[in-house]
């Protein structure tokens, strides 16, 4: 015979008491009232922990030393790095427009380095200028390097004015 539902009700479960929310021990992993990081056996005394403005003010105070401490390294590495002196020791226009350069480079510091160094079309640098980086220089000894320059930019190449050639080396 087929059963039939009972007309009884299940009781219902208790309501669970609700937990008191808690934390664990940092060191050992005991349970803790909430918002307390060490246990009774761990912290005897009851001592506070440090406050979150106290925490984040330390880690600031880290970050910024890790700056300062960049600087410094980063000053100290380049010093006695350039100045640079250049000049423009001769320019002669080709039949394609482009111009032969002949330029003089000296190391001015105290360390040997390369020099980075742009030829401009006129008083203001431009994106049809020539850079380029010199091999290593000597401290106080100078180099000289002879470069070309293409004519200006399409479509209207214009043939490299050398009367207007200014060299800047840093």
């Amino acid at each position: 015979m087929p059963s039939t539902p009972s007309s009884e009700t299940v009781p219902a479960r208790p309501p669970r008491a609700a937990a008191a929310p808690e934390d664990r021990c940092v060191r050992c992993g005991r349970p803790t009232p909430a918002g307390v990081a060490l246990c009774e056996f761990d912290n005897p005394g009851q001592l506070k922990g440090p406050s979150a403005t106290q925490a984040h003010g330390t880690i600031l105070l880290g970050v910024i030393a890790g700056f300062v401490l960049l600087a410094v390294l980063g000053s100290f590495s380049v010093s006695g790095i350039g100045p640079f002196g250049s000049r423009l020791d001769a320019a002669s226009s080709r039949a394609d427009g482009s111009a032969e350069l002949v330029v003089t480079v000296t190391n001015e510091g105290s360390r040997a380095s390369a020099a980075s160094c742009r030829v401009s079309r006129g008083p203001i640098a431009g994106s049809g200028d020539l850079v380029f980086l010199t091999d290593s220089i000597p401290a106080r000894e100078t180099r000289t390097f002879t470069r070309t320059i293409s004519p200006g930019p399409a479509p209207a190449a214009a043939a490299v004015d050398v009367t207007r050639l200014k060299v800047r080396c840093t």
